[in-house]
């Protein structure tokens, strides 16, 4: 009887100890991480120049950054990737003149009306 446990004891070591090693070589899950404020197309078309920031806060949301050292441009930044792989995927600057939408830059253009 003892015999007999022991070799069962040996089998469940060699398998856990398969899983154990096994486990080592593969990667941990990494998961897909999307941060900023996602701005398509259609946001864009809906801003028309003179809009006011309040106007432009609805269209596209609340910026991700706004540089104290110039207000009048908004930063709207997008991101996305897994831990150590993330891409900016999209980058649009907002710029104001006397608290009025002057022009857009960045990734995602409007050419309807005209940037500088």
């Amino acid at each position: 009887m003892i015999g007999f446990t022991i070799r069962i004891f040996k089998g469940l070591s060699v398998i856990a100890l398969t899983f154990f090693i096994s486990s080592c070589f593969l990667s941990p899950y990494k998961m897909e991480v999307r941060q900023g404020n996602y701005v398509d197309q259609d946001m864009l078309t809906k801003l028309k120049p003179g809009m006011s920031k309040d106007q432009v806060s609805f269209v596209l949301g609340t910026p991700l950054v706004i540089d104290p050292l110039t207000p009048s441009n908004w930063n709207y930044v997008y991101l996305s990737g897994t831990a150590g792989d993330v891409k900016r995927e999209r980058v649009i600057v907002v710029i104001f003149e006397q608290d009025l939408l002057k022009k857009l830059e960045g990734d995602v253009v409007v050419e309807s009306w005209g940037n500088e």
